[in-house]
């Protein structure tokens, strides 16, 4: 039988967050791997270049004495199952980015419920342990596809983080809910849902949550971020890819066959715009640790959980 929220001890249920709350996450993908398969539809092994990010992630992490959630997307997983492992045994929870990074708006019922539980499925019998979250590739819940809550639910996940509550050019619901909440879902399930972090100026809200929002926010505007939202009692909801801890110089097109490679102008644009201000990362994150106290998602899915009554998802 699956665990639930509520099965944990009335101390971790009881606890309240902090004026500085937040909650870190690594979507476990391998950037070369994915890059090859967007362009020729093949799945190559995972490189090499992940042994390092993963050094750096877990290092920066054992550092600051924070446990953090894994969303590991199971193409990483079925290949490299000892990496899963080092992460649960390191005291990180994991949980599932699914199986095959394929857009959630772009999968129908069947394809979506296929692919998250498989997932699953590996994960589980990797660490031994329940799989209790789940985030959609390129955050792809939206208006028009939240039946997939439905579906997470009826897989047996408890929280949900993949709605950007602001649109975005590529995903996002605008007015959604910025708290983490438990929802009564249209089916009869119920689920958290843990979005990813906005902060509102003005009228607008704007992403700040991690990846390349960070990468590219001065350090000091990430400082008035952090007081901004623990002035506002909201949970930093950060996420990061292994590739963003990576020393080394990143390139779109290592992975590629040569006769599938791109032109030479598209390659240099794209290793640009995925390498600028990259190393600035590290040292934010190193911030952050000190300055936010960071849990996981399953444990704040337990919080809001057993501090909220659920509301009707139809409402959002």
């Amino acid at each position: 039988m699956r665990s639930t929220l509520t099965s944990q001890p009335a101390t971790l249920r009881a606890a309240a967050p902090s004026p500085r709350a937040g909650v870190f996450s690594i979507d476990l993908e391998d950037f070369a791997q994915l890059s090859c398969f967007y362009r020729t539809g093949a799945v190559p092994d995972v490189s090499a270049d992940i042994d390092r990010q993963m050094d750096a992630v877990l290092a920066t992490l054992a550092e600051h004495d924070v446990r953090a959630t894994f969303f590991v997307l199971a193409m990483v997983a079925s290949r490299r199952p000892d990496i899963v492992r080092r992460v649960h045994e390191a005291g990180h929870e994991v949980a599932t980015h699914g199986s095959g990074h394929v857009q959630a708006f772009r999968q129908s019922r069947a394809e979506f419920k296929a692919d998250v539980g498989d997932s699953i499925k590996i994960l589980e019998d990797i660490i031994g342990e329940p799989v209790l979250g789940y985030r959609a590739p390129i955050f792809s819940i939206g208006r028009e596809n939240l039946w997939a809550l439905d579906v997470l639910a009826e897989l047996g996940l408890v929280y949900d983080s993949s709605i950007f509550p602001v649109r975005l050019s590529r995903y996002g619901i605008d007015g959604f809910d910025p708290l983490p909440r438990p929802y009564a879902l249209p089916e009869g399930g119920r689920l958290v849902e843990i979005p990813l972090l906005v902060v509102q100026y003005g009228r607008r809200r704007y992403p700040v949550a991690g990846g390349g929002y960070l990468r590219l926010m001065p350090q000091m505007l990430l400082r008035k971020v952090v007081d901004i939202v623990g002035r506002a009692g909201q949970q930093f909801t950060l996420y990061l890819h292994p590739y963003e801890f990576d020393p080394e110089r990143l390139d779109v097109a290592r992975s590629i066959p040569r006769e599938r490679r791109i032109p030479a102008v598209k390659r240099a644009l794209l290793n640009a715009k995925r390498n600028l201000w990259r190393k600035s990362i590290i040292k934010k994150v190193r911030w952050l640790c000190r300055n936010v106290r960071f849990t996981t998602y399953a444990e704040l899915a337990r919080q809001v959980a057993s501090q909220q009554e659920p509301r009707s998802l139809i409402s959002q």
